[in-house]
């Protein structure tokens, strides 16, 4: 009993990445690999502190840093794991740890609010309010002010999404990105001949 008990805190303790799923969020430290120059450019290539590259679309990302990032930077994303592991939709990136993804661009400090996150199937759209049928059968109606209107276009009932972002004074999510899921067909039954 007690090598058993050995054997499996080894293998707990020699764990060495925690694994993410699509949507999951994730905190990234290394070094900014491509572009030389960060002025407009879409996404980024990170080289993290294990070695793993990233890449990380910008497009909604908010740029804690008060300079340009250039390659070689040493650079913190906090974004959302896209369908493959090596990709992310950043909603910040600084220069420096992750802790520089705490401060305004003016480096003063801000309390962290916590990110929320509403999975489900779209089931109506009415403006910037989207209401969202959740797996557990209950409704959620989500702030959708902050994405692009042509972002609010796209999400028609009975898409999967998921949407994530900050809750309001009234605790009501205030989406600042989403993830829609991509409905596969189902395969086709092998043909069986008589």
């Amino acid at each position: 009993m007690k090598r058993s008990l050995i054997v499996m805190a080894l293998v707990v303790l020699s764990a060495e990445v925690a694994l993410a799923a699509p949507g999951d969020p994730r905190i990234v430290q290394g070094t900014l690999e491509w572009p030389a120059t960060v002025i407009t450019e879409p996404f980024v290539v990170i080289r993290s502190n294990e070695g793993r590259m990233y890449y990380a679309d910008l497009a909604t990302a908010q740029r804690r840093t008060p300079g340009t990032l250039t390659a070689g930077s040493r650079v913190s994303l906090l974004g959302i794991e896209g369908r493959r592991p090596y990709e992310l939709t950043a909603m910040l990136i600084g220069t420096g740890d992750a802790a520089s993804l705490g401060r305004a661009p003016s480096f003063t400090a801000v309390p962290a609010e916590p990110i929320w996150r509403v999975d489900g199937t779209v089931q109506s759209v009415a403006g910037k309010s989207v209401t969202v049928r959740t797996a557990d059968g209950g409704t959620s109606t989500v702030d959708v002010s902050q994405l692009s209107d042509s972002t609010v276009s796209a999400l028609r009932p009975g898409e999967r999404v998921s949407l994530f972002g900050e809750p309001r004074p009234d605790r009501r999510l205030m989406a600042n990105g989403y993830i829609q899921s991509e409905s596969v067909p189902p395969a086709a039954s092998p043909r069986t001949t008589q």
